[in-house]
């Protein structure tokens, strides 16, 4: 019985696993950096206000933000924003999006004047939203750890407490049928 209630349980944590793992890789897309670079930005009314000029990494290597290049005339004049994660939604336009045709637009959910409100992307931008990163990553591995020990705990007893009552639950079965 103890045997048969481990195997179960063991085969129902695997398949919980897969399931959770298979459908979060499918809702990840695949982006080439290289193609989203210079890639044409739009406003809410879908007017271009420019191109992405760079796109800067956080330390666990997802897009934190994008450099936008707007107000550029003839190649004067214009200047570079920062546009943080969730403030954009990169779109595939081209019809046969293979390997070697890859083309996207930037769509940003803010008016032309709300765009203005962006940060300058400067030194000073750089340096303090580094710290604050470094600041943020820090904090959450201490936290993660922290969390991780309490699950270990607390799995562990619950996994004591399931083999006692399996235990019992034999010991009884063994009792009943004598």
């Amino acid at each position: 019985m103890h045997k048969l209630i481990t195997r179960t349980m063991g085969a129902s944590l695997l398949a919980g696993a897969m399931a959770m793992s298979l459908s979060a890789v499918a809702a990840e897309g695949l982006y080439s950096m290289d193609e989203l670079s210079d890639a044409k930005v739009f406003d809410s009314s879908g007017e271009e206000i420019g191109e992405v000029e760079d796109i800067l990494m956080s330390d666990d290597m997802s897009v934190h933000s994008l450099v936008i290049e707007t107000g550029e005339i003839l190649g004067i004049g214009g200047g570079e924003v920062v546009a943080e994660r969730g403030m954009f939604t990169v779109k595939t336009v081209s019809k046969n999006a293979g390997f070697d045709n890859v083309e996207y637009q930037v769509h940003m959910e803010m008016t032309q004047d709300e765009l203005k409100q962006l940060p300058e992307y400067n030194e000073g931008w750089w340096n303090k939203t580094r710290e604050s990163l470094q600041h943020a990553w820090v904090n959450t591995k201490d936290i993660s750890e922290s969390a991780w020990e309490n699950t270990k705990q607390a799995t562990s007893s619950a996994w004591y407490n399931v083999k006692q009552g399996a235990e019992n639950m034999g010991d009884e079965a063994k009792e009943a049928t004598k």
